[in-house]
């Protein structure tokens, strides 16, 4: 899953949060240096990214895309399960989409001491931007591709792709990718709660 959803299925606390929301900024020994109750929070990211991975909902949209877009499937059904959950909001949460994106930008202010440079610069970029109300639109979430490849070419140039080509495929199989995702999400909302014991909002 992408930031959106993380967020969603963090426990409703700041420190769960923020570690919900560095999860993939943190690496290594850098772990432990965190307050242990953000440190829940980033096991918690991992073990839903592992949920996810391994889940047959998740892998069928894969499928659907995989042909072109190879291993980087994966990715691209990530940011786009993003969308779909921005999309359908109100079937998952009773507080408004608007209302929730602002919180959880305010929260994420807390992140910034327990990330580097580059972290710092990337959640600074993520308000300034506004990528939570981006997943909500067509344009936005090809925007967020398009960063996501820029990122990508940076570290791996020799595996670059522009992930942002592939919004006709999606937007084509929309209903498609939709359905998967309903019959998925449920089932992740119920392992997240009860990774963290907590209700949902």
């Amino acid at each position: 899953m992408n930031f959106l959803a993380h967020l969603h299925l963090a426990a409703p606390n700041p420190d769960a949060i923020v570690g919900n929301a560095i999860a993939d900024l943190i690496r290594g020994p850098d772990l432990s240096l965190l307050p242990p109750a953000i440190q829940v929070g980033v096991r918690t990211h991992r073990k839903v990214d592992a949920f996810t991975d391994s889940h047959p909902m998740v892998n069928r949209s894969i499928a659907r895309i995989s042909e072109r877009w190879g291993w980087f499937s994966g990715i691209v059904i990530d940011i786009y399960y993003d969308h779909i959950l921005a999309t359908q909001w109100p079937d998952y949460s009773t507080e408004a989409y608007r209302d929730f994106a602002e919180r959880m930008y305010d929260v994420l202010e807390g992140a910034k001491p327990h990330v580097n440079a580059e972290g710092r610069h990337f959640l600074v970029k993520f308000r300034e931007t506004d990528r939570l109300g981006q997943y909500a639109t067509v344009a936005g979430i090809t925007d967020t591709l398009f960063r996501v490849s820029e990122r990508i070419a940076k570290r791996i140039p020799k595996r670059a792709l522009p992930l942002h080509e592939a919004m006709p495929e999606l937007t084509a199989l929309h209903g498609e990718l939709r359905d998967d995702f309903r019959a998925f999400y449920p089932e992740l909302r119920h392992y997240a709660a009860g990774l963290q014991g907590e209700p949902r909002v």
